[in-house]
Formats: C-alpha cells, sequence, structure tokens
C-alpha cells in the first residue's frame, strides 16, 4: 500500500459531496468504465443510480475526495439480506490500492448491517475491477446477454458470513 492509501479515510458522504462524484463518475463513464444504458450520464442519472435510496461513502486523502461506492439492498421485499454496491476511484487515484479499500470497506459495512450476501449486476467484460473482486472471493454466477451492444453483463455475488439471517437495516429513503 503506498503513502495515499494509508492516509485515506473512508466516511459517510455528505450532500456537499455529490457534486465531486458526480465529476468523478462523468469521468468514469466518458472513459468507458460505466455505461447508463440508453441514457445521458447527467446530474439526474448519476442521482438515480448512485444517491437515492442509498448508503454513499467517500474516499478522501486529507480535503481531497477521491473515490466513493454506495450500498443498496439488490432485491427490496424478495431478498433484502443481499446487497449491492457501486464504486468509483478518480483516475489520479487508481492503481494504488483506492479500489481495494473502498471494496474491503463496504464487506463490512453490508454486514455490520445485517446483509448476508453481496452482488454486483451487470458488470461489464472489460471492467477491471473484475480481478479485484474475484481477489476478493466473488464469483461469476451468471450473465444476461446484450447488455451494452452485443457485450454481456456479468453477475458477481459472495457471502458475506454463513447462516446469518439478520435483518436488514432500512436504506435512507425506504
Amino acid at each position: 500500500m503506498n503513502d495515499e492509501a494509508a492516509d485515506l479515510v473512508i466516511v459517510p458522504a455528505t450532500e456537499s459531496d455529490h457534486a465531486v462524484l458526480f465529476e468523478i463518475y462523468r469521468d468514469v463513464v466518458a472513459a468507458g468504465g460505466a455505461q447508463p444504458a440508453g441514457v445521458k450520464a447527467d446530474r439526474e442519472v448519476f442521482h438515480e443510480g448512485w444517491i437515492r435510496r442509498r448508503r454513499v461513502y467517500v474516499a478522501r486523502v486529507g480535503d481531497t475526495t477521491i473515490g466513493g461506492y454506495f450500498l443498496r439492498t439488490n432485491f427490496p421485499a424478495f431478498a433484502a439480506h443481499i446487497a449491492q454496491g457501486g464504486y468509483l476511484v478518480a483516475e489520479s487515484a487508481r492503481r494504488r490500492g483506492v479500489g481495494s479499500r473502498l471494496l474491503a470497506h463496504s464487506l463490512e459495512q453490508a454486514a455490520r448491517l445485517g446483509y448476508t450476501a453481496m452482488m454486483f449486476n451487470l458488470v461489464q467484460q472489460g471492467n477491471p475491477s473484475r480481478r479485484l473482486y474475484e481477489r476478493a472471493g466473488f464469483k461469476i454466477i451468471g450473465t444476461i446477454p446484450n447488455v451494452h451492444g452485443d457485450e454481456p453483463g456479468l453477475i458477481y455475488w459472495r457471502s458475506l458470513e454463513s447462516g446469518s439471517k439478520a435483518m436488514v437495516s432500512a436504506m435512507p429513503g425506504e
């Protein structure tokens, strides 16, 4: 781990963090790392996909936000024990352990909230985060064809704790 990741803190996001996260999101989309299907990556799409009814955390080094993640219930009402997460790391902070720290923090938070598994929907085949997910014990459990043109979306899953039937704390806005 380098000095940047060592000095990194992960804290719950505040409303003032949303603008910085949007800028990181916009850069990730422009670089092809995320692709909202059939819509423009504007603030409304970002808010719907990253903020609304989610717990959001940001990664900071000093006063600089360099990434973040969200947690939400993947299947409200039907399989509410499964969490979903999404991650953003600023281009200037990549390949420095920030993504690994965000993923580890999200797994800890999800388990603390009572989730028994984590699932990622529609991961693109070319997404470099796949290696990170696989190192963290996630397995591909399915594909959905033609998610991004001819490219399928991959579905990753991992147990958080064996045998837990704990209730999940309500997500913001639910």
